[in-house]
Formats: structure tokens, C-alpha cells, sequence
């Protein structure tokens, strides 16, 4: 899922020592509550080395669930079976946005797990965003947290460049092989750029300019919600003007430390 998931190299991380890197393969159901426990596991394990350490990419839930005291509801895991099993994700969509128009705006709308999920909370009686209010506090361990402000509609265009590069880099070819060599019903193949193509698939028909343009769209979409999280979730937030400037203040602050 190189391409797909547009993670760094091997030649990017050589000589760092990086967790959770090729470390699953994609038919393993790694959730959320799994990476709290092993990446927490990580953290204690350099704080006892005195190491600092970075946390970086993915999903900005999974880094709310691995840093703070984070509650999950008793059932975390969709039950294999589910009374919206036969609802089309179109469906599950409008029956959330009617139920919990809250919810709808914090969760990927586009991940059918997720979707029926929330679902079945709201007929346990529990909101989302109830779930999300109870994970207020203090982070768990010493931490800053570091973002790039960027506007808007430079961040779209910098989506869609990154997503025709990934469609020349062989976005189609890669998904081919995942979709021929794992179950359909594998976790990763829900997100964003997989769902879409395999979509295509399963229609048998070949991805093309619509699917492009459709991945463009739910990025789009899927990255207004994440900077809705950072704005509830992550208030001490310090949000810098590039990656480059992130780079240079860590470089002052860690040298300051060692000192």
C-alpha cells in the first residue's frame, strides 16, 4: 500500500528508528483501540530511555486516542453482523446526518465501519459527540502538538496534486494487485482512494478520470473534517506557516533541552 497510502520510503526512514511501518499486513483489523495500546506501549518504553519522540501522519483521532485519556464505548469493533449490513452506505449516510447531524460533521462519513457505528451508538443512546466530551483533559504524557496552517483552497490544490502524482506513480496498478490478493472486506480498503477504485472494480469496470475526480472530492471533504477535530480537539495546538519552520523550532527546543 505504498502508493496508496503515499507513506515514506525506505529510504526516507533509513536510520530512524520507526514504529508501526510495514508492520501489518492489510487484511490484519487493526482499530483504533489496538493503536492506543501499542503505540502507548511505545511511548512508556522511550520514556524510560529518556527519548523523545514524534508522532506523525494518520488520522488525528488516532493520535486524540493514543495521547490523551481517551473513552471507547464497550462494543469498539462493528459486530460481524448488523442491522445496517443491507442499507447501501448512501443510506447509512442520510439516517446519521437525520439522527445526529453532530456526528455526522466529526466522523470520515465515507468509512462505512464508521457509519454504522455511530449508527448503533445512537441506538445504545450514545452520541459521538458525547463519546468525544468525555475525552477532554490533559494529554497522558509530556507533549506539544505542531501543525502547518495552510489556506483552504491551497490545501485542495495541494490534495489534487498529490493525488495525480500518486495516479502516475501507480495508484491503479497497486490497487489492482491488493484487490486480486486480499479479502474486499479488509479494513484499509475503506479509506479514502481504495474505496473508490475497488468500487470500480467490483463493477467491472477500470478506474478512470471520474474516479480521480471523485477521490479529489472525498479528500476534500475528509480533510474539512479533520481541521474541524484539530479546532475541538486539540486547542493548545501551534500552528506554523510550513514543515520547514516545525523542523527548525524542534531543532531549538530539543537542543535547548539536551543542553
Amino acid at each position: 500500500m505504498q502508493v496508496g497510502t503515499d507513506k515514506p520510503s525506505r529510504e526516507e526512514v533509513e536510520g530512524l528508528d520507526y514504529s508501526f511501518y510495514d508492520e501489518f499486513t492489510p487484511n490484519q483489523d487493526i482499530s483504533v483501540l489496538d493503536f492506543q495500546k501499542e503505540g502507548r506501549t511505545k511511548i512508556e518504553e522511550c520514556e524510560k530511555k529518556g527519548k523523545d519522540l514524534l508522532v506523525v501522519g494518520g488520522t488525528f483521532l488516532y493520535v486524540k486516542a493514543l495521547l490523551f485519556p481517551y473513552y471507547f464505548p464497550k462494543e469498539e469493533k462493528v459486530p460481524h453482523k448488523s442491522k445496517y449490513d443491507s442499507y447501501s452506505l448512501e443510506e447509512m449516510q442520510e439516517e446519521l446526518k437525520k439522527r445526529s447531524p453532530e456526528t455526522y460533521s466529526l466522523i470520515d462519513t465515507k468509512n462505512p465501519r464508521r457509519v454504522i457505528r455511530a449508527l448503533e451508538q445512537l441506538d445504545d443512546g450514545t452520541k459521538r459527540e458525547e463519546i468525544l466530551s468525555q475525552n477532554n483533559g490533559k494529554p497522558l504524557y509530556p507533549c506539544k502538538f505542531y501543525g502547518i496552517q495552510i489556506d483552504k483552497d491551497e490545501g485542495n490544490k495541494k490534495i489534487d496534486d498529490r493525488i495525480d502524482k500518486m495516479v502516475k506513480d501507480g495508484l491503479f496498478e497497486e490497487a489492482k494487485k491488493l484487490y486480486l490478493a486480499y479479502p474486499i472486506s479488509s479494513r484499509p480498503f475503506s479509506t479514502i482512494g481504495y474505496q473508490e477504485i475497488f468500487a470500480c472494480y467490483k463493477e467491472g469496470k477500470e478506474p478512470d478520470e471520474t474516479t480521480i475526480a471523485l477521490i479529489k472530492t472525498h479528500t476534500h471533504q475528509y480533510a474539512k473534517k479533520q481541521r474541524t477535530f484539530l479546532r475541538h480537539q486539540f486547542a493548545d495546538l501551534l500552528t506554523l506557516g510550513s514543515k520547514e519552520e516545525i523542523r527548525s523550532l524542534l531543532e531549538k527546543e530539543l537542543s535547548e533541552k539536551r543542553e
